[in-house]
C-alpha cells in the first residue's frame, strides 16, 4: 500500500504540474483534495494486522477504522491460498470470496458456515493457518 500511495502521489504531482496555472487557479481546492484523498486512503489501509482470538479472527486495517471480524464458531476450515495478481489489494469481492489484503499474494481462505468465504492476506500464511487450526481444534473441529 505504501508503494501504491507513493506512485499515486507521483502521478498526482505529474498531473498537477502538467496543467496550466490558469487551470490550477480555477480549482484551487482540487490539488488539496487530491493529496488529502491519497493521504486518508494511506492512513486507512497502510497495514493489516490480523489476530487470532479465542472467539474470533480480527483483521484491522491502518489506524483501526476499517476492520473485519470472523467469529470462530462460523469457521468450517482454513486453507492457504495464492491470490491472483488482478485481484489486487484492499477489500473487495473475488471469485473465491471476499478479500482483505494490503500486500503480497498469499492469504488464508476461511470457509464459513453461512455466507461467502473470506480471504485474509498475510505475509505468514502458514503461521496464521496453524493458529486458526489450533483454535478450531480447541473447539472440537
Amino acid at each position: 500500500m505504501a508503494v501504491g500511495t507513493a506512485l499515486g502521489i507521483a502521478l498526482a504531482t505529474l498531473v498537477i504540474l502538467s496543467v496550466s496555472n490558469e487551470t490550477r487557479a480555477s480549482a484551487p481546492g482540487a490539488v488539496i483534495a487530491l493529496y488529502a484523498t491519497l493521504g486518508i486512503a494511506f492512513l486507512l489501509f497502510y497495514r493489516l494486522r490480523v489476530t487470532v482470538e479465542p472467539d474470533a479472527i480480527r483483521a484491522v486495517f491502518g489506524i483501526g477504522l476499517v476492520r473485519k471480524k470472523v467469529p470462530m464458531a462460523d469457521i468450517v476450515r482454513a486453507d492457504v491460498v495464492r491470490t491472483r495478481v488482478w485481484w489486487g489489494y484492499g477489500i473487495h469481492w473475488t471469485p473465491s470470496g471476499w478479500l482483505y489484503n494490503v500486500a503480497g499474494r498469499y492469504a488464508v481462505r476461511l470457509e464459513v458456515q453461512a455466507g461467502r468465504a473470506v480471504m485474509i492476506g498475510t505475509d505468514e500464511p502458514e503461521a496464521l493457518k496453524a493458529a486458526i487450526d489450533a483454535r478450531l481444534a480447541g473447539l472440537g473441529r
